[in-house]
């Protein structure tokens, strides 16, 4: 049985292309293989599978299946088989990789994300078959890559104790400078938008709309399930707030359709779909966001953030956290005597780029043999709070 220290196990796709690279850089102690699509059930491995909460393991993808085509969950039969044939395509692929993890010696794997499938299955049954795993994800500063043994977004491994950022000391060279040019996030295939670039209100909170079938929403968002939840509950925060603020918000790119009959809904809470994200949040006096990679933009930018989904964000003292209708009307009633703690903006950010995250975005590499030289011994030696 041959040992594998690294499997990366990935669609053919553009993280394919990328772990192919990496394999080709660490040898022949890794290997890169192409995640199962179709299996036939391997019945040996019933028991096991069953030790799985199958429900779970579908429950992510038909929940953004639901949100994707709306006609799905207003038919109740329908999504009964729908439910029910997920739940036997990934009895079958669980199956697969308990059997793949059996039959060889493998150390780590390493997949995208986790939390969606189809990476989610072998992901459950690495941990189920006691093999560690790292998680690949986007980088949340501009041009960083994430590598976490843990978990993305919300399940990461970042501390969230503001004093563990405030205590911290960093022994190499703080002369690099946290860069604030934000990247630009290309328009989905489908977006068909036709909007020109509006003239800003003169004051305003920027709220940026997510991808409201992300497992963003989907898992790390408590209490507002969809765009249209969010714009009521700034709805209702106007009879309470300045008259002279209104609300800016853009459309995420990445969705493919527009939100046209809330656009002129009310004049108070304008849509700036064209605007460039870094001028919509250096203008405005604030930013209000679920959990979007903009409250880290914002915070780049020194702007106050007010989160209100699960986030690695919710530090007190960094971002004011609402879990409710009644906090989000306090803290924007509020908002203009709170102060974020500048020591820990700092601290926190620079923890970020320094100790957290893998320099050079995946997708961009500009130096190929430092960025999968960090990527390595990130991989030999995961990366570790200490908190």
């Amino acid at each position: 049985m041959k040992k594998i220290k690294y499997l990366f196990i990935s669609r053919i796709s553009s993280h394919y292309r990328y772990y192919q690279k990496l394999v080709n850089w660490i040898g022949p102690e890794s290997k890169l293989i192409k995640l199962k699509s179709v299996s036939f059930p391997r019945l040996s491995q019933y028991k096991k599978v069953t030790q799985l909460d199958l429900d779970e393991l579908v429950k992510v993808h038909v929940e953004r299946k639901k949100v994707r085509h709306v006609w799905l969950a207003k038919n109740q039969v329908l999504l009964a088989l729908t439910n029910g044939f997920y739940k036997y395509l990934e009895f079958c692929r669980a199956s697969y990789y308990f059997k793949l993890f059996r039959d060889n010696d493998i150390e780590n794997v390493i997949l995208w994300n986790g939390m969606k499938q189809p990476n989610k299955t072998p992901y459950e049954v690495a941990k189920a078959c006691g093999i560690k795993t790292q998680l690949f994800e986007n980088g949340l500063l501009p041009n960083t890559t994430v590598l976490d043994p843990q978990g993305v977004n919300a399940k990461n491994s970042l501390p969230r104790d503001p004093d563990f950022y405030l205590n911290w000391k960093y022994t190499g060279d703080l002369d690099q400078e946290l860069s604030n040019e934000l990247v630009a996030r290309e328009p989905h295939k489908n977006r068909k938008v036709h909007e020109q670039e509006i003239t800003l209100p003169k004051r305003y909170i920027f709220v940026p709309f997510q991808v409201p079938n992300d497992t963003q929403i989907i898992c790390h968002s408590p209490w507002i399930k969809s765009m249209e939840a969010l714009y009521a509950e700034l709805e209702a925060l106007l009879p309470s707030m300045d008259e002279s603020i209104k609300f800016v918000i853009k459309e995420h790119p990445s969705w493919p359709r527009t939100y046209t009959k809330l656009h002129d809904k009310n004049p108070k809470i304008v849509f700036a779909n064209n605007n460039v994200t870094k001028e919509l949040i250096s203008n405005a006096e604030a930013v209000i966001t679920i959990n979007s990679t903009v409250g880290i933009e914002a915070l780049l930018l020194n702007k106050k953030v007010l989160t209100l989904g699960d986030t690695f964000l919710n530090i007190k003292g960094l971002v004011l956290h609402c879990t409710s209708t009644e906090q989000l009307q306090r803290a924007v009633q509020n908002l203009p005597h709170w102060k974020c703690n500048q020591s820990l903006r700092s601290n926190f950010l620079n923890y970020l780029k320094l100790e957290y995250l893998v320099e050079q975005s995946w997708n961009n590499i500009t130096n190929f043999e430092r960025h999968v030289s960090a990527i390595y011994s990130r991989l030999k030696v995961p990366y570790e709070s200490n908190f």
